[in-house]
């Protein structure tokens, strides 16, 4: 059952992954591209980087994270680790956030991989984050 995307009584709407999708290119080099959605807008963010899953899932990470950024208005986390971890006869991955003001609180976030890496990579990022950036339904 999907997860309803207003809290109730509200009028708050939360960011939902729409797209997330890695490409890869010789020489190691990993591009992800994230798009998010409030509402009825879209926020879509691109990064990139070299080097193999680890990069990748840092990469999937930092892009929803660019794209979330849009969508609330302002530079509001920083990954401080994300990881790939094998728990209960399955593929995890952790999310670790902080706020970006000094001293901040730390969030965490966990997805089991079902599709791709970089889709349980972006929906961890926004697992860690959904109960707290909220925005008023379009």
């Amino acid at each position: 059952m999907a997860e309803p995307t207003e809290p109730a009584g509200l009028g708050l709407s939360r960011p939902a992954l729409a797209r997330a999708v890695g490409e890869r290119a010789p020489g190691a080099h990993v591009e992800v591209s994230v798009t998010l959605r409030i509402g009825r807008q879209s926020y879509e963010a691109t990064n990139a980087g070299i080097g193999h899953e680890t990069i990748e899932l840092r990469v999937a990470a930092e892009a929803t994270m660019d794209a979330l950024h849009q969508a609330v208005g302002h530079e509001h986390f920083q990954l401080v680790g994300i990881k790939r971890m094998h728990a209960f006869d399955a593929d995890v991955i952790l999310v670790a956030l902080r706020e970006r003001r000094d001293a901040g609180q730390r969030f965490i976030g966990a997805v089991p991989v079902r599709t791709t890496l970089v889709h349980a990579a972006a929906a961890a990022v926004l697992d860690a984050t959904n109960r707290i950036v909220t925005r008023p339904a379009d």
